[in-house]
């Protein structure tokens, strides 16, 4: 079987590498995402999948039918979303986990091992600290599956092991409304930093004694942005807004992580007596290239997956059986489907892909070939012993 498996694997090389390289040449924006969807699409088409579609709200399905209809193993990787005028930039982090996704999937096709349940192939799409793909393609598209799946496969960077889970991560807004002396200059901007610099130097001290993770590491604050947001007429307030990207450890709660942001604005200001403060996640407005008008908080919740759950036991076994020195782990910068498929759905859920992790924003180098050829056959035995057909139970008509 190993072998068997191997081999339809070198022998998907070739167009491996030349869809690699489409991949690698194309830059998305947010003009280009809808042609970027059609060339996954037709990535699949040409690799035999039994079906493929996109929604409105821009995820792509692919369909390998199974030998029977039992449980589903679903690999799910994601595509960015990028800022309105931005664009990718080469190989992004995530485009090494679309080859290994489509390619594991046409591996087991060509294989001809009987699976009891079909593999399902999705994108998704995310912009930063937002989601927002995953759970439309449950709510909707896989809503009648979802007591069929068995467990989710995440292609994203793990460098070959095995992730459990990862921080959460928020984007939330203070706003502060206080009256400012008459000589203020807006465009200048002199009295907004004057006025917010003892925010601004509060959360930063903060930010050195929030709470960790033994697993999942410390938690983090960064000032994303501050700006003057102009002044009230009625009350001749000025209003100013401060943008804070928050990673979080489960022990936290996303309403204790606000109110605290909102003491410490009010203990900052006390001496005056007209301030006035509130917190808020940052939402954010998308329109798909497909149409749909979606607004979305900003936020991606912790979650985790106990070591000892079924899924994980025999996906790492399968690993260690062929070779790899997969080790069980969490990630520290990226943020995952995970959050829905296991937070919110209670799936079984693991990453595995190549590449180490990098940030969103950072530009990663291109996963050498090899390295994305290994993903696959990886991911191809996870699913085989997942929901594969025992050796002893094959027929000759089977095989």
């Amino acid at each position: 079987m190993k072998e068997l498996i191997k081999g339809k694997v070198d022998g998907l090389c070739e167009p491996m590498k030349q869809f690699g390289k489409k991949l690698d040449a194309f830059k998305v924006n947010s003009r280009s995402i809808g042609d970027f969807n059609r060339l996954i699409l037709e990535e699949m088409q040409t690799l035999g999948f039994d079906s493929c579609a996109s929604d409105r709200f821009d995820n792509t399905i692919g369909v390998i039918k199974g030998y029977s209809q039992g449980q589903d193993i679903a690999l799910i990787f994601h595509v960015d979303y990028p800022p309105a005028g931005a664009e990718s930039k080469g190989m992004c982090n995530y485009k090494p986990g679309i080859m290994s996704a489509l390619y594991t999937a046409a591996a087991l096709k060509r294989s001809l091992l009987p699976l009891v349940g079909d593999i399902l192939v999705c994108g998704v799409p995310r912009s930063v600290c937002c989601e927002f793909g995953v759970k439309y393609l449950f709510d909707y598209y896989l809503k009648k599956r979802l007591k069929k799946l068995k467990g989710i496969i995440l292609c994203e960077p793990t460098d070959m092991n095995i992730y459990l889970g990862h921080k959460g991560r928020m984007e939330y807004e203070i706003v502060v409304k206080v009256r400012l002396s008459d000589g203020f200059l807006a465009s200048r901007g002199i009295n907004m930093l004057g006025t917010m610099f003892p925010l601004i130097h509060e959360l930063e001290t903060v930010s050195q004694s929030l709470p960790s993770n033994y697993s999942l590491g410390n938690s983090s604050l960064k000032i994303k942005d501050v700006h003057f947001c102009g002044t009230q007429p009625r009350d001749n307030r000025n209003e100013f807004r401060v943008i804070v990207d928050r990673s979080y450890v489960p022990e936290e709660q996303e309403e204790n992580i606000l109110e605290r942001a909102k003491m410490i604005a009010k203990s900052v200001y006390k001496s005056e007596p007209s301030v006035m403060v509130q917190t808020a996640v940052a939402m954010q407005k998308i329109k798909t290239f497909a149409g749909a008008n979606i607004v979305s908080e900003k936020e991606i919740k912790p979650w985790t997956i106990e070591g000892s759950h079924p899924f994980i036991l025999n996906s790492h076994q399968a690993l260690k059986d062929n070779g790899f020195k997969a080790a069980l782990g969490y990630w520290q910068k990226t943020i995952t489907a995970g959050s829905y498929t296991f937070g919110e759905l209670g799936i079984p859920t693991l990453g595995f892909g190549p590449e180490a992790e990098t940030l969103p924003e950072e530009v990663s180098q291109s996963a050498s070939f090899e390295v994305v050829k290994k993903a696959v056959f990886g991911q191809a035995m996870m699913i085989q012993r997942n929901i594969g057909v025992p050796t002893f139970g094959w027929t000759s008509d089977e095989i």
